[in-house]
C-alpha cells in the first residue's frame, strides 16, 4: 500500500508540474481600414478538444492601446474576437510549454447602417438594431456637409424632432415656452448641459467642431436621465484621438439675401442721426445708407493627438453675425479641451477632464414692429434685449475597466452661466450647477448587462430676475438588459428626490407606523422594453417608460416685463408626470450594392399637469387669470401654467438607402411624422381656433436629404416641410367667426393684439394655412484629400415663414465654406 501511495503521489506531482506551466498569449487588435487600435474588444477563449476538466470559456479584453494578454495552460484553443459593430473573427492556436504566442488581429467594421453603435439607450455600448426604443444618430459628416455652425440646425433635420425658437421638441412634446424649461434633456458626454436657472440649452455652446456623433432618443427616458427627459434625450458625444494626429480648420462666410417683399429690407432704407454700428455705412447728406446686405462668418479648428498614454483633443470657434433683423446680432468665441490619461501601471484605469468655455455678446429679438416691417423690433416693448456673458463647464472623470468587462466610472461637472444685460441690470443672473454620477456596469454570463448608478446634483442661482434660489437633486437608478436567443428585454427603475428651496418632491411612499405615518419624498419611475430579431434583418420592438419634470426656477419665479408685456411668476406650479409607449419595426435591406433600412414606430404619450407658457390677461396681485369681478387693472403677459392632462399620439416612418450609382455614391434619407396632440379632457379656451391640436405644434412633418458624391464633386439637398401651425394663443389672434364668440372679448383681444404685435392679427388670418417649406442646396469640390470647398444656399426658394408670433424667419442665405485637414 505504501508503494502504491508513493506512486500516486509521484503521478500527481508530475501532473501538477506539467500543467502548472502556463503559456502567455498576447497580441493587438486594430481596425482593418484605418489601422486604429481598438479598445474593449472582447476575447473569448474556448478549449478546442474540451479534454481538460476546466473547459469553460475564458476571456479578457483589449486595453486602451488595443493590446491584450492572458496566461493559459498548454493545449489547443479557439480564440474569438468580438466587438460591437465589427465582424467576429475566430482563430485556432496551439500552445506549448516555453513557447509564448503573439496573435495580432485586424477586424473589419460592418457596413450596415443598422449596426451603428449607440450609448444613450442603456448607458452602455450596443447596436442600434438591438435597442428597444426609437433612436436617430447624427454623424459629423451631416454637420459638416450642411455647415451647421449651430447644433440646433443639425438637430432640426432629424425626423420627429422640431426646433421652435431654439426650443427642442420630440414628437410634439413641447410647444413654445419662451426659452424656459424643456421636456427634452440635452447631454454633452452623458452629462446634462442645461442651465440651473432656466433649464434651457444654448445650442451655440455645443462644440460642433469636436463631435463623434449625436444620439437622439425619442420618448420618456427619465429612468436613466432624470427630470427633463420626459419627452426624450439628445446626447452629444465628443470625439477622442485616433492613433494618428488630426488637425482640422474651417472658415465660412455667409450673406443674407433680399426678402421677396421689399418692405422687409430695412437695411436699404434711410436712417437719420446715426446707424447700426454692426454695419459698414455711407454718410451722404446727413443720411446713412447701408451699402450691403448683412453678413455672418465663422472660423473653427480642432486638433486631436495621442502622446503615449495621454489623449488630447481641443477645438475652438469664433463667430460673428450682423443679423437679418434690426439690432439682432451675435458675437461669440468658444474653446474646448478634453484630456484623458490612460494609466500604465493599472490596466484599464483612465482619468481626465473635459472643459468648454464660451464668451458671448448678442441681442435677443422678441417681437416685430409690424407685419410690413417684421425685421424691425417693436421698441415700445423693449423687444431687443442685449446680453453679454459667458458659460463654462469643467468635467473631471475617472474610469476603471476590469478585464472581465465590468466598468466603474465617476463623472462630475461644474457648470456656470453668467448673464449680464447692459441696458437693464435687473435682468442679470448667475447660476452654478454641480453634477456627480457614479455608475457601475457589468456583464453576467455574456447575456446579462447590468447598469446601476447614483446621482447628486445641487445648484444655486443668484438673479434679480427671479430671486436667489437653490436646489438639490438626488437619484439612484438601475437597468438590466437580458438576452434570450433572439429576444432581448430590459427593465429599469429610478428613484428621484428633488428640493427647490423648501419645496421637495411630493411623497410617493407612505409607511404606516401606528398612529403616525412615515412619508418618503421619492419619485419612482419605471421602464421596460423588448426587442425581437424576427429574421437576420428584421427587428421588432416595444417599450414603455414613465417620465416626470420638475418646474424650472424661471418657470416658477420669473417676474419681469418687456414694455407692456409681463412675464409673471406662478408659485402654484406643480411638477408634471406621464408615460410613453411605442411599438416599432426596423427592417434592414440589401439590394445588390445598395444598403439601408426602414423604421416604423407607433407611439402614445400621456402627460399629466403639463406645464405650458400661456399668453393672456392676469390679475397682477394674485397672478391668476383676470376675472370681470376683479377690482384691479389687468396686465397682459406670459405665465407658465399647469395646462392640463394631454395625450400625444402618432407615428414615425423613416428610411435610408445608400450605394453606388455608376462611379458615384448616392445616399438618401426621408422621414415622415404624424402627430395628434390634444387635451384628454375638456376644451382649451386659450387657443386661437376651434382645432383641438395643442398650441404651437404641427400635425405633419416631412424631412429628406439626398447626397451624391464622386471622387472630387459632391452635391446635396435638404428639405423640411411642415403643415400649418393650427393653434396659437388666442390673445395674439382669434380666428373664430366673430359672430360665434363673445363680441366684447373678441374686441378686447383684437385691441391688445394690435398694441403688442401690430399687424399680426391680419397676417395670421391671411396666412393661417401657410405651410413651412425650406429647401437647402449644397455643392462641394475636393481639391485634394486634405482641402475642400463648399457653396451652400439655404432657403433657396426664399420662402417667408413666421414660427411663433412676431418671429419671421430668415430670407435666402448664401454660404462659402473652406475646410482643410492636416
Amino acid at each position: 500500500m505504501r508503494k502504491i501511495f508513493l506512486l500516486l503521489v509521484g503521478i500527481l506531482l508530475i501532473h501538477c508540474a506539467l500543467f502548472s506551466q502556463t503559456v502567455l498569449l498576447s497580441g493587438k487588435v486594430i481596425d482593418k481600414e484605418n489601422q486604429d487600435a481598438l479598445y474593449g474588444v472582447n476575447i473569448i477563449i474556448t478549449n478546442a478538444d474540451e479534454l481538460l476538466v476546466n473547459s469553460k470559456q475564458l476571456g479578457t479584453a483589449t486595453d486602451f492601446d488595443g493590446n491584450y494578454k492572458i496566461a493559459l495552460y498548454p493545449g489547443s484553443y479557439i480564440v474569438k474576437f468580438v466587438y460591437i459593430g465589427y465582424e467576429e473573427i475566430s482563430k485556432s492556436i496551439e500552445l506549448e510549454v516555453g513557447k509564448p504566442v503573439n496573435l495580432d488581429v485586424e477586424i473589419f467594421q460592418k457596413a450596415e447602417i443598422i449596426d451603428e453603435i449607440v450609448v444613450s439607450a442603456g448607458k452602455y455600448e450596443q447596436k442600434l438594431s438591438d435597442i428597444t426604443v426609437s433612436m436617430e444618430v447624427i454623424k459629423p459628416s451631416t454637420i459638416d456637409n450642411n455647415n451647421s455652425f449651430d447644433m440646433s440646425d443639425a438637430i432640426n433635420q432629424v425626423p420627429g424632432v422640431d426646433i421652435n425658437d431654439k426650443q427642442p421638441s420630440i414628437r410634439s412634446s413641447t410647444g413654445w415656452s419662451y426659452g424656459a424649461g424643456s421636456r427634452v434633456i440635452i447631454l454633452m458626454d452623458d452629462l446634462p448641459i442645461m442651465s440651473a436657472d432656466v433649464a434651457d440649452v444654448k445650442w451655440n455652446y455645443i462644440p460642433v467642431e469636436n463631435i463623434s456623433q449625436v444620439e437622439v432618443l425619442k420618448g420618456a427616458s427619465s429612468v436613466l436621465f432624470g427630470s427633463s427627459a420626459i419627452g426624450g434625450v439628445i446626447n452629444v458625444r465628443s470625439a477622442y484621438p485616433t492613433d494618428k494626429p488630426v488637425t482640422k480648420i474651417s472658415y465660412f462666410n455667409g450673406i443674407y439675401g433680399s426678402p421677396k417683399d421689399e418692405r422687409y429690407k430695412w437695411w436699404a432704407k434711410e436712417f437719420y442721426n446715426g446707424g447700426n454700428s454692426n454695419f459698414n455705412v455711407l454718410l451722404r447728406d446727413e443720411v446713412f445708407y447701408f451699402v450691403r446686405n448683412p453678413m455672418y462668418s465663422g472660423i473653427s479648428f480642432s486638433h486631436s493627438q495621442k502622446f503615449d498614454n495621454l489623449d488630447l483633443s481641443m477645438g475652438g470657434n469664433h463667430f460673428i453675425d450682423e443679423g437679418y433683423r434690426e439690432m439682432d446680432f451675435e458675437k461669440r468665441s468658444r474653446f474646448n479641451a478634453n484630456i484623458r490619461y490612460r494609466s500604465k501601471k493599472v490596466n484599464g484605469l483612465a482619468v481626465g477632464v473635459n472643459s468648454n468655455f464660451m464668451a458671448i455678446d448678442m441681442s435677443d429679438f422678441f417681437m416685430w414692429a409690424s407685419d410690413t416691417t417684421p425685421y424691425l423690433a417693436n421698441k415700445s416693448l423693449g423687444a431687443i434685449v442685449p446680453t453679454q456673458g459667458y458659460r463654462m463647464n469643467i468635467d473631471p472623470f475617472i474610469y476603471y475597466y476590469k478585464p472581465n468587462g465590468s466598468k466603474y466610472s465617476l463623472r462630475t461637472r461644474y457648470f456656470r452661466t453668467e448673464n449680464v444685460m447692459p441696458t437693464d441690470t435687473s435682468k442679470n443672473s448667475t447660476s452654478h450647477s454641480y453634477y456627480m454620477e457614479y455608475q457601475y456596469q457589468t456583464v453576467i454570463a455574456e447575456k446579462w448587462n447590468l447598469a446601476a448608478g447614483a446621482v447628486y446634483a445641487p445648484s444655486t442661482v443668484q438673479a434679480n430676475l427671479f430671486g436667489d434660489h437653490y436646489s438639490t437633486n438626488l437619484a439612484v437608478y438601475s437597468q438590466l438588459d437580458v438576452r434570450f436567443g433572439r429576444l432581448k428585454a430590459n427593465f429599469g427603475l429610478r428613484g428621484e428626490y428633488f428640493l427647490l428651496d423648501s419645496i421637495q418632491t411630493e411623497s410617493a411612499f407612505n409607511i404606516n407606523m401606528g398612529d403616525n405615518s412615515l412619508e418618503i419624498p421619492i419619485r419612482p419611475v419605471f421602464r421596460t422594453g423588448l426587442n425581437y430579431q424576427a429574421t437576420e434583418r428584421t427587428f421588432l420592438r416595444a417599450s414603455f417608460g414613465q417620465g416626470y419634470r420638475f418646474p424650472s426656477i424661471a418657470e416658477k419665479y420669473t417676474a419681469t416685463s418687456l414694455g407692456m408685456v409681463n412675464i409673471l411668476p406662478n408659485p402654484r406650479l406643480i411638477p408634471e408626470s406621464g408615460w410613453s409607449a411605442e411599438v416599432g419595426v426596423k427592417q434592414a435591406y440589401k439590394l445588390g450594392k445598395w444598403r439601408g433600412f426602414a423604421d416604423l414606430a407607433i407611439y402614445n404619450q400621456d402627460i399629466n399637469n403639463m406645464m405650458e407658457f400661456t399668453f393672456g390677461v392676469f390679475n397682477p396681485d394674485t397672478y391668476m387669470s383676470y376675472e370681470n369681478t376683479d377690482t384691479v387693472d389687468p396686465v397682459i403677459g406670459f405665465q407658465s401654467q399647469n395646462y392640463g392632462d394631454v395625450r400625444i399620439q402618432g407615428f414615425d416612418l423613416s428610411a435610408t438607402i445608400g450605394g453606388k450609382l455608376g462611379k458615384n455614391i448616392l445616399t438618401t434619407m426621408v422621414g415622415y411624422t404624424f402627430n395628434d396632440s390634444k387635451l384628454r379632457n375638456g376644451i382649451d379656451t386659450t387657443t386661437s381656433s376651434t382645432s383641438s391640436l395643442l398650441k404651437y405644434r404641427q400635425r405633419h412633418t416631412l424631412k429628406a436629404d439626398i447626397s451624391l458624391e464622386s471622387k472630387r464633386i459632391t452635391f446635396g439637398a435638404n428639405v423640411i416641410w411642415r403643415s400649418a401651425m393650427e393653434n396659437i394663443d388666442r390673445l395674439f389672434c382669434d380666428e373664430r367667426d366673430p359672430e360665434t364668440v363673445n363680441s366684447s372679448d373678441y374686441a378686447f383681444y383684437q385691441l391688445f393684439s394690435g398694441m403688442i404685435l401690430p399687424g399680426y392679427w391680419d397676417y395670421r388670418i391671411e396666412n393661417a394655412k401657410r405651410q413651412y417649406l425650406n429647401v437647402d442646396l449644397r455643392f462641394g469640390f475636393k481639391f485634394s484629400e486634405r482641402l475642400r470647398a463648399s457653396f451652400i444656399v439655404k432657403n433657396i426658394l426664399n420662402r417667408e415663414y413666421v414660427g411663433r408670433p412676431g418671429d419671421m424667419h430668415a430670407p435666402r442665405r448664401f454660404e462659402i465654406v473652406l475646410s482643410a485637414q492636416i
